[in-house]
């Protein structure tokens, strides 16, 4: 494969001259000679969009960086999903890198990519930005093979990595860095993409670090575009709104989803899936591993009330109605939270089939008394336990809360729950599971200290049928 060294085309690299010409002149003559590299050395390239082609990789070395303009009318709009929809005519801007319908494209070395995005935030808070919005700073639309590797990027005027409609994606040992309250800096967030594999990557931005959508509303269910078969492994979070989230946009469905061997430090919620009626779609099997978290606000989030009110009456179900449905988490340890999880359904369309395997919660973090608590966001009032409530079935088996205060457990409107294996000891606060219009509560093989009493406390509809196996001491009594 050939070389095309940008430099070559006149790329000056002193931060100050515009450099878009003489980058875009080495991909279109890579390109035409059937692919390769283009080549950016040490330096600093100013760039207005720039556009990928088939078969090109765009390689930094260590010391490149590639400047996003500052100016705002150099961004124009182009054909492209912005905001989740899926409206033929609606029009997004182009990102300082681009790439629609090609192939065996790469971004890879060991340079930076700043968006500059400052300008662009000061924009939005001024409420000055032009009608198609900011652009993210890497955007790939339809396209098929893509590598991003080793690169660093800063400062994105919004989104980070954005691929929408493409396959075989990956995004490898990429680290990504915007300043905590930057607006909308997510960090990859890959859309109604097939074959997805995120892994080795760091992230700390000003919203979430990893987002997984397929579009939003009775348009993007029409196209059926699913976001699906999505690995995130080996990668750090620090200092987001989430750490790996699905939606809100999620109508086209998501799907085949693992996140294995992550940690998470300093964001608001963990694995957080979010929903709400008028989207439809299905998230579904998704499976979060080995996990880590510390000083996260709500390691587990499953919310079909994202931005509506959790004590709304029932609705009839049409196509409009999202579900979400087999979501598993083993061995995540999640220490020092302010609250162990908060799982809410519908009641016209109970979310279905949540279990836990080898967890440990400690969720004695003060929890922020501020309008904008993330666990006040999540539409409850604030607690430390765990609250579930319009879940069809759950499980818990050998999984270990401590929590501030109690109850450790608090089931709401929910057809079974399965608890085997909880170990609780004397700090916890009695009850230590609080049920109301539960239909049947399976408790076996627990261990919980003598000193908690009572261990249940049935409220309003309690629970039709209590189901007792195999516990430890004199737990039996203290439930019945």
């Amino acid at each position: 494969m050939s070389r095309y060294d940008v430099t070559d085309y006149g790329a000056t690299g002193d931060g100050t001259t515009d450099d878009t010409d003489a980058v875009q002149g080495a991909i279109e003559d890579c390109a035409a000679a059937g692919g390769g590299t283009v080549h950016l050395p040490a330096g600093e390239y100013v760039i207005e969009p720039v556009f990928l082609r088939d078969d090109v990789t765009l390689h930094l070395d260590g010391g490149a960086t590639l400047l996003a303009s500052e100016a705002i009318h150099d961004y124009s709009a182009m054909e492209g999903r912005r905001t989740g929809g899926e409206d033929e005519r609606e029009r997004t801007v182009a990102a300082p890198i681009s790439g629609q319908g090609v192939e065996n494209v790469g971004i890879t070395g060991r340079g930076t990519i700043d968006g500059q995005g400052q300008v662009w935030w000061d924009a939005k808070a001024a409420g000055k930005l032009p009608e198609h919005g900011r652009p993210r700073l890497i955007n790939l639309y339809d396209c098929e093979n893509v590598l991003i590797r080793d690169v660093t990027i800063r400062d994105s005027p919004n989104w980070n990595i954005h691929p929408v409609y493409c396959e075989n994606v990956t995004v490898d040992n990429v680290s990504i860095d915007s300043p905590a309250g930057s607006p909308n800096t997510d960090g990859i967030n890959p859309e109604s993409c097939r074959n997805v594999h995120i892994s080795n990557c760091h992230v700390t931005v000003g919203d979430d670090c990893i987002t997984i959508k397929s579009g939003s509303g009775e348009a993007a269910r029409r196209v059926g575009a699913p976001c699906e078969n999505i690995t995130v492994t080996n990668c750090t979070m620090e200092a987001g709104h989430g750490g790996v989230v699905i939606g809100s946009e999620m109508s086209g469905d998501v799907r085949d989803v693992t996140v294995t061997n992550c940690s998470f430090r300093d964001t608001d919620r963990g694995v957080r899936i979010k929903t709400q009626r008028g989207r439809g779609g299905v998230v579904e099997d998704v499976r979060v591993a080995d996990v880590v978290m510390r000083r996260v606000a709500c390691p587990f989030t499953i919310n079909g009330y994202y931005f509506t009110d959790i004590d709304s009456e029932p609705e009839p179900v049409t196509e409009a109605t999202p579900m979400v449905r087999n979501v598993h988490y083993s061995n995540v340890s999640a220490r020092d939270v302010e609250s162990a999880g908060f799982f809410a359904g519908l009641p016209e369309q109970r979310f279905e089939n949540v279990t836990f395997s080898n967890v440990e919660i400690e969720a004695t973090r003060s929890l922020d008394a501020t309008d904008l608590s993330p666990v006040m966001a999540d539409g409850y009032e604030q607690r430390h336990g765990l609250f579930c409530k319009s879940i069809g079935e759950i499980a818990f088996e050998d999984v270990r809360i401590s929590t501030a205060d109690g109850p450790a457990m608090t089931f709401e409107e929910t057809d079974r729950v399965t608890v085997e294996g909880l170990r609780v000891t004397a700090r916890q606060d009695p009850p230590v599971v609080a049920a109301d219009g539960v239909g049947e509560l399976l408790v076996g093989g627990c261990d919980i200290d003598s000193g908690v009493d009572p261990v249940l406390d049935e409220r309003g509809e309690g629970v039709g049928e209590v189901s007792l196996r195999a516990n430890y001491g004199d737990l039996d009594d203290r439930i019945g």
